[in-house]
Formats: structure tokens, C-alpha cells, sequence
């Protein structure tokens, strides 16, 4: 989905374009769960295509969520790395329940909810539960009960038997039972459903009501609401059914061969539940992912100074990635904060500086990804940067180019060209940013620092929500780092 913030709406945004690829990655799943290389080809193909969609509109940040199948699969994190060589994208691999919280702020965007709501999204892994108010979520579970998975666990035919739907019914009542009392749905609570599958049966449930072209598909479901009952009604017709004429129903037409345990999975999970009545959201993981990101700019726009909102002006001029920027940015003050903390010297100045140079780094990518670290440097200079004197803009130029590639050298003129203790922030303040940059390797934006503590005659960083790519990232770049500071070594939570 490519989309663009509405202006003065805070959240708010228009949607551009869309496209859609199912590659269906629970069905390339090997004897030990590893993705398969059908499967990585199917990932790669969508990703390419993906990629140079949003490369023809010209946008500049990309954010991509591995689900269920990378989520489990023990080979996950090595084929999102192959993702990022082979496509030039890199999938964040996130857990059920963040997908949950996500899911939920989409369907908060997309549907009227209530002060008390449990939303169930149905996946090809995983089945998610979300109880929230009417704006965030509250308590998420995510549970391995996707309407792939199931099918492949339960059924043996292309007509599955009843005692077959049975049997899936009883293990998502075992799987669910421990949890119930969490999301049971009380007087006033509004029941929700995301997923294909989800817009999938309300469409044939229009349909079967006779309502014409409203049951054509999953389009302009959003908002329908249906019964325990009719759903249950839909399930016990498309079961009788082959695969052929499961795909002639109107809206089951792209999932005849997952919709029956998909179907049988929700109507199971809501009865026990204690659910009636169900309200249909088209809004999901996709549209949560973007209303937290704009939620995240705009709060972070509205704290800006003068000069800080000049930098952001110029990154957005230069069509860098806002997000990327924004976190190492962010990244940088806190391990200079740390390090300050640990008695290391640090001014105002540097803070000022560091802030600026991780929002503006990558701005040369403008020119060329090829030594855009230069490119940085050029841009900046002649940027017309408002709220700092040249002598800062030139010390911001400086720590751009050195964000990666070579480190400061008496060869390089531009930087000897500096006085001596400006050489030495330049190079001790690089050192930091190496370090931030490679944090965010990934261009997740999940990184969290916890402690940077002294060990001997280097020092530990523990971070929070970091990807494989990211950690390797960040220890590739903590070259500079060593020299001025000492070793450091890293520990992922």
C-alpha cells in the first residue's frame, strides 16, 4: 500500500495505490518448519514487485512485516537477510503480538469501535486476539491457529468430513480455553473481525442475503456485520462443497482451499467466546503499520525547534527516509546521553550536531546510492541550513560523510582542513553514528537501548527489538567506535 499523510489530519492519510501478492508461505514450510526455496522464491517475486512499485511513485521509505511463517520458521531471520540481497528489501520479522496491536489501530482507523472490543484477526499461521478501547489496544494473544496451517493440519480431502471440522473445532476450544476469561465478550462488547478470510465470509454472507452486487467480493465489506449463526450457516455449505465449486461462491472465490478451516477456525473461537454478532474491518496490519508511523512523525514534527524543523525540511526536500532518519537520529543522543552518563565529556553542541547529521546522512541517496555518504556531505553544505553558522554546517557535512565507508584520515583534505579539536568531535561524534546507523540496518525502527555499560577496557550495549540485520549491522560499524572509545560488544534482549 503506498499512501501519503493528510495534511492537518494528525494519523490521517490517502491511499495511492495498492497491490496485493499471496504467496501463501505456510504451504512451503519443510518437515522442520524451514521456509522452502519455492518459498523464498514466492517471498522474493513479491518483494521485487513491491519494490519497484513504490521505486515508479517515488517513495523514498518502505516497511515491510514478516508474519507467521518467518516468525516460526527456524531458518526466519536467514531468509529475511537472503530478502535484503536478493530484493534490495529487507522483511522485520514481527511478533503475534505486535501483528495484534497493529492489526487493531488499523481496524481502529477503519471501524466505529466502543469503550470495550475484542478483535480476532485470522492469518494463514496464527490467529490473533486484541481486547482494546475505542483508540489502542490493551491485552493481545496470539495463538498458532491460521487458516493454512489448520487446513493442512485437520484435512485429508478436498471435502473435508464433518468429523474432520470437528476435530479442528475442539483443538482451537483446547488452544483457546486457558485464555477465554481474557476475551470473553461481555454486555456492550463489540466484536470485530480482520483478514481475508474474515471479508471473505461477509461478503458470501451478503450474497446469500440476496443484497446483489454488495456480495461480489471482498470489496465494500468494511463495516458488515453479521451472525454467529450465518456464519456458521456459510461454514456447513462451503464444507459440502468441492474445491471447484467453493470457488464459484461470491467472495470465496481466491481461498477455496483455506476457507473452510478458516471459517470453521473463527466460528469455534467466537463461540466460545460468547459472541453473537461480529463487525467485519477491511482496515489491518497494513493500515495499523502507517497510522503508527504518521502518529510517530507528527509527534515528533510537533516537538521540533527552528533549526530542527531546517533539517527536517531539507530531509524531505531530499526525499530521505524519514523514519530511518528520525531513528538514528534519535539513537545517536541516546548512546551519547550513555556515554555522557558514563563520564564521558559531552557539550550541548554535540547533542545539536549528532541530532542533525542522523536526520541528514542518507540525503544523498538523492544523487546516487554509490558513496552517497559524499553526496551527504555536498548537499548539506550547500543546503542553506537555517539556525546554525557554517562553521556547524560544515561539522554536520563532516559526520554524514563519515556515517560509513572510511573513517576520518590526515589524507582527507576537507577534514585537516578543520581545527584540532573540531577533528576530534567530528571523529569521536562519527564513532557514535557508525554505531546508530547499523542499529537500524534493517530500517525497522524498533531498536531500544537499554544499558551501556563499561567492561574492562571496552564497554556492553544491551539493546531491545533488534533484527539479526541489525545487529550485524551495528557491529560492522563499530569500527571507529573501537578506536575512540574501546571495544564494544553488544547483548540482544
Amino acid at each position: 500500500m503506498i499512501a501519503e499523510a493528510a495534511q492537518g489530519d494528525a494519523g490521517g492519510f490517502r491511499v495511492l495505490d495498492a497491490l496485493k501478492d499471496r504467496t501463501r508461505l505456510g504451504e512451503c514450510l519443510d518437515e522442520a518448519g524451514n521456509l522452502t526455496p519455492e518459498g523464498e522464491d514466492r517471498l522474493a517475486s513479491a518483494l521485487t514487485r513491491f519494490r519497484e512499485l513504490a521505486s515508479g511513485a517515488g517513495v523514498a521509505e518502505v516497511h515491510v512485516y514478516a508474519t507467521s511463517a518467518l516468525r516460526e520458521a527456524p531458518n526466519g531471520a536467514e531468509v529475511a537477510g537472503r530478502m535484503l540481497s536478493r530484493t534490495g528489501v529487507y522483511p522485520v520479522i514481527i511478533s503475534g503480538e505486535r501483528e495484534g496491536e497493529l492489526t487493531y489501530l488499523g481496524a481502529a482507523h477503519s471501524v466505529e469501535l466502543g469503550e470495550d472490543n475484542v478483535l480476532l484477526d485470522l492469518g494463514g499461521g496464527s490467529l490473533e486476539f486484541v481486547r482494546g478501547d475505542g483508540h489502542a489496544p490493551r491485552d493481545v494473544l496470539s495463538l498458532p491457529l491460521g487458516g493454512i496451517r489448520m487446513t493442512r493440519a485437520f484435512f485429508r480431502s478436498d471435502v473435508p468430513a464433518r468429523r474432520e471440522v470437528q476435530a479442528l473445532t475442539d483443538a482451537v476450544r483446547t488452544a483457546l480455553a486457558p485464555h477465554v476469561e481474557r476475551f470473553r465478550v461481555r454486555p456492550g462488547t463489540r466484536a470485530v473481525l480482520s483478514s481475508g478470510t474474515a471479508e471473505a465470509a461477509a461478503a458470501a454472507i451478503v450474497a446469500r442475503r440476496g443484497a446483489g452486487s454488495g456480495g461480489d467480493g471482498p470489496e465494500g465489506v468494511n463495516g458488515v456485520t453479521f451472525t454467529l449463526a450465518e456464519l456458521g450457516a456459510l461454514l456447513e455449505h462451503v464444507r459440502g462443497l468441492k474445491g471447484a465449486a467453493r470457488a464459484r461462491v461470491p467472495g470465496l472465490e481466491r481461498r477455496s482451499e483455506t476457507v473452510v478451516a478458516g471459517l470453521a477456525t473463527l466460528h469455534a473461537a467466537l463461540e466460545v467466546l460468547g459472541a453473537r454478532q461480529v463487525t467485519v474491518s477491511e482496515g489491518a496490519l497494513r493500515e495499523g503499520m502507517l497510522i503508527e508511523e504518521l502518529s510517530r512523525f507528527q509527534a515528533y514534527r510537533s516537538a521540533l525547534s527552528a533549526r530542527q524543523r531546517s533539517v527536517l525540511g531539507t530531509a524531505e526536500r531530499f526525499g530521505a527516509n524519514l523514519s530511518h532518519s528520525r531513528q538514528v537520529a534519535a539513537l545517536s543522543r541516546g548512546l551519547l546521553d550513555a556515554l555522557h552518563a558514563a563520564g564521558e565529556p559531552v557539550d550541548h553542541e554535540d547533542r545539536s550536531l549528532l541530532t542533525a547529521a542522523g536526520a541528514l546522512h542518507e540525503v544523498g541517496q538523492i544523487v546516487a546510492q554509490s558513496a552517497h555518504h559524499k553526496h551527504s556531505a555536498y548537499l548539506i553544505r550547500h543546503a542553506e541550513l537555517r539556525g546554525f553558522s557554517p562553521r556547524e554546517i560544515e561539522l554536520i557535512a563532516q559526520l554524514a560523510r563519515y556515517h560509513r565507508k572510511s573513517v576520518p584520515k590526515p589524507s582527507h583534505a576537507e577534514f585537516m582542513a578543520l581545527g584540532a579539536g573540531d577533528r576530534a568531535r567530528v571523529t569521536r561524534l562519527a564513532a557514535v553514528l557508525r554505531v546508530a546507523d547499523g542499529l537500524d540496518r534493517s530500517h525497522g525502527g524498533a531498536v531500544r537501548l537499554g544499558e551501556l555499560v563499561r567492561r574492562g577496557d571496552g564497554w556492553q550495549l544491551t539493546v531491545a527489538g533488534a533484527t539479526p540485520l541489525d545487529l550485524s549491522g551495528a557491529r560492522d560499524k563499530a569500527d571507529l567506535w573501537g578506536r575512540v572509545f574501546g571495544p564494544l560488544t553488544l547483548h540482544a534482549l
